[in-house]
């Protein structure tokens, strides 16, 4: 058995001791669950901070995989950095930790992060808090003219705080990400298919897309190419969660809800 792990230039007192823990006996009896599912994320306080731990699930065939590439927990360890570098707001990162067995091959992995009260975006989508709506369309032309691509960018991904009435956005599952030195390298279609997956076709992706449009400072008639492209993305989406239900119906297997497309 082999531990790796990597702290942050901003730790705190324990954290290292803390991920070689968690790494080795799970968390302890008094951190709150807050979230279940593939990963699990808890909430606990070490040296008077608060700090998210999340643990990632692995099958065996990726087990085998991260031999050799980054696992997800290094990925969003060395990303939040860079965020931050590029003055975009996500928890501030404190470590990262694998847990590897014969040959390297991964057991488990564990990403520590500061833990941020905020709520999701998809809060004030369900309420249509246009305001909202209208700073998250600033927020994602200026993560892109920074050069950032989030390839999970959904309803979940953003976090919302307020400052003095001012909506402020943090990324958050950070492990998947594109960095460019510019936006300029960033293409429009890519740019436009990053937008699509943060909510359904409706008043408020119609209401962020023209304000985006707006931000980004491109013509008017892009609002159109973004509305055909947020449509074939749905009409995608659906067709293959629709494959994905008929084979797990015809094998046995419970079907579960996705949180968002998947492109």
């Amino acid at each position: 058995m082999r531990i790796v792990s990597k702290t942050s230039d901003n730790r705190i007192d324990g954290i290292v001791k803390l991920t070689t823990t968690v790494l080795d006996n799970g968390v302890a009896n008094n951190a709150l669950l807050i979230h279940s599912g593939r990963n699990l994320i808890w909430q606990q306080s070490l040296s008077g901070q608060n700090v998210a731990i999340k643990a990632y699930g692995s099958s065996f065939i990726k087990s085998l995989i991260y031999i050799v590439r980054k696992t997800k927990a290094q990925r969003a360890f060395e990303n939040a950095k860079e965020l931050r570098a590029r003055g975009v707001p996500t928890p501030a990162p404190l470590s990262f930790g694998e847990k590897r067995g014969f040959m390297g091959r991964l057991e488990k992995s564990v990403y520590i992060s500061l833990y941020e009260e905020s709520y999701p975006l998809e809060k004030y989508l369900d309420i249509k808090d246009l305001h909202v709506i209208e700073e998250f369309a600033r927020f994602t032309a200026e993560i892109h003219r920074k050069g950032i691509i989030h390839r999970d960018l959904n309803s979940t991904n953003v976090r919302v705080t307020f400052d003095h009435g001012k909506p402020e956005f943090s990324l958050i599952d950070v492990n998947r990400m594109k960095f460019t030195s510019h936006g300029d390298a960033l293409s429009l279609k890519e740019r436009l298919g990053n937008t699509t997956r943060f909510c359904e076709f409706d008043s408020n992706y119609t209401h962020f897309i023209k304000a985006y449009v707006k931000y980004s400072n491109y013509p008017a008639d892009t609002v159109g190419m973004a509305l055909c492209a947020k449509q074939k993305h749905d009409r995608r989406y659906e067709h293959l969660k629709s494959r994905k239900k008929f084979f797990k119906n015809l094998f046995g297997h419970k079907s579960h809800k996705d949180d968002c497309p998947i492109n």
